[in-house]
């Protein structure tokens, strides 16, 4: 297969040098404007957490580099789904993953650094001994970072696989090199750990905030986790636990009210990430929209897409996610989930939708007497989207049909890729999509990044097939 780049612009090639992005300002104690400010970067974290105010400082920082990672992360997803098409070199049909592709390497050492500036918190915040910082207080920052970790855990597992487990700051890149990887199944492990530890530490009476981690968001991490460790049980229990909180969370309708007009902090959103004027949405927002509208374009749904969601019968309300212009008597069309301008748009990383079609297909892959619950569920989300109830009955086609519920709620969220590398579905499926293509084994997992194979000095081992 000819050997060709993907996906996006190239970046600058950015520092292995961890270090924890502090935005050198004192702790605010409004919610709304706690990531207004733009962290600082290549600041040593040896003597910064010492206090109230540092840990504060430092937890912004946390949630800021978690940010920047995310909409890159977002948008590896995007190609090899079989929704979206990338028209800068006009050859993404090939879907060739290369170990020295740089956004595979940036995306990798982004989530690194959000691990690291966990880890900081974690290793440091217990010894503070400020007398303005109440225990309580300190517990929370705590399980907000070990939130945070486990959340980048889990994208790095599900999208690379077993990872090497760095579970202490440094600022040494030659001695961070050297942790080999651990299985995936370990890498899995230390996301339910850290989520443990999460939701023990977090406040029990919780307030709703949506763009820092509580233990809502915890429950709704947790309920996506079991879905992919195939622990229907636990997937049901955690996923019910968030739905139940219906004053707080909930599928709202017409479809498009969740993201349209600016809508702030919509209650379909059980945790996202907020961007701001000095801190834009730019990966996405600017990738996504129309050039007419200030955008890039470089991505666009398929023509599958287009056809399915501007049929009235499979669309319903989700042709809102379709923005669209006509050029020389063309229609051209992009993503619609990203428009605002300056680009503030949230990402959304956990909602209230997925929880459900979470629970639909843990009951449905129990079956039986839990099969009503499945489609019950699947149906809310549809109904949602003025779309009539599923016409599926037996085991297979409910599960099917949630599959391809998923493909189409989360479209711009990047779902997809992961929903069909977890059911194994990936190769029938794009080949459905793109018959010229062949799906081996190695599609399953995006490559390490050469720089990291190269830095380990055979220590880091390449996924299967690279």
């Amino acid at each position: 297969m000819k050997a060709i780049k993907i996906f996006f612009r190239k970046k600058k090639e950015q520092s292995i040098i961890v270090c924890i992005l502090i935005t050198g300002l004192l702790a605010v104690s409004s919610c709304s404007g706690f990531l207004d400010i733009e962290p600082k970067a290549n600041v040593s974290d040896e003597s910064t957490i010492v206090d109230r105010a540092s840990l504060n400082t430092a937890l912004r920082g946390v949630y800021r580099t978690l940010a920047d990672y995310y909409g890159n992360y977002t948008r590896l997803g995007f190609v090899p789904s079989g929704n979206v098409v990338y028209q800068v070199f006009n050859n993404t049909a090939e879907l060739n993953f290369l170990p020295e592709d740089a956004d595979f390497g940036s995306t990798w050492s982004a989530i690194y650094r959000t691990i690291n500036a966990a880890n900081h918190i974690i290793e440091k915040a217990p010894g503070i001994t400020d007398v303005n910082l109440s225990e309580a207080d300190k517990n929370t920052a705590l399980g907000e970072a070990h939130f945070i970790r486990a959340l980048a855990y889990f994208d790095l597992a599900r999208a690379f696989g077993g990872v090497p487990l760095k579970l202490t700051p440094t600022t040494d890149a030659v001695i961070d090199g050297k942790i080999p990887r651990s299985s995936l199944a370990d890498t899995y492990a230390q996301v339910l750990t850290d989520l443990e530890a999460a939701e023990n530490l977090l406040p029990a009476n919780v307030t709703v905030n949506r763009i820092r981690a509580t233990r809502h968001s915890v429950w709704a991490l947790r309920a996506r986790y079991h879905l992919y460790n195939k622990q229907w049980g636990d997937a049901i229990k955690y996923a019910t636990d968030v739905i139940n909180l219906n004053a707080n969370y909930e599928l709202l309708a017409p479809f498009s009210v969740w993201f349209k007009n600016n809508v702030v902090q919509t209650r379909e959103s059980i945790f996202e990430l907020a961007f701001s004027a000095q801190n834009p949405n730019s990966s996405l927002r600017t990738t996504m929209t129309l050039l007419s509208k200030g955008g890039e374009y470089r991505f666009r749904p398929t023509d599958d897409v287009v056809n399915f969601l501007l049929n009235p019968s499979t669309g319903g309300g989700r042709v809102a996610f379709l923005d669209s212009e006509v050029q020389g008597g063309v229609t051209q069309y992009a993503g619609s989930l990203y428009y605002r301008s300056p680009a503030t748009d949230p990402i959304y990383v956990l909602r209230i939708a997925e929880q459900y079609l979470i629970r639909a297909e843990a009951k449905a892959q129990l079956g039986g007497t839990e099969l009503q619950g499945a489609i019950h569920d699947l149906n809310a989300v549809r109904n949602r989207a003025a779309l009539l109830g599923t016409d599926a009955v037996t085991q297979e086609e409910v599960l099917a049909a949630i599959l391809e519920e998923r493909r189409f709620e989360f479209l711009w969220e990047a779902h997809r890729y992961y929903d069909l590398t977890r059911t194994g579905k990936l190769k029938e499926e794009i080949e459905r999509l793109k018959p010229n293509l062949t799906i081996t084994n190695r599609h399953y997992f995006f490559p390490i990044p050469i720089g990291e194979i190269v830095l380990g000095n055979g220590i880091i081992e390449p996924n299967p097939d690279y």
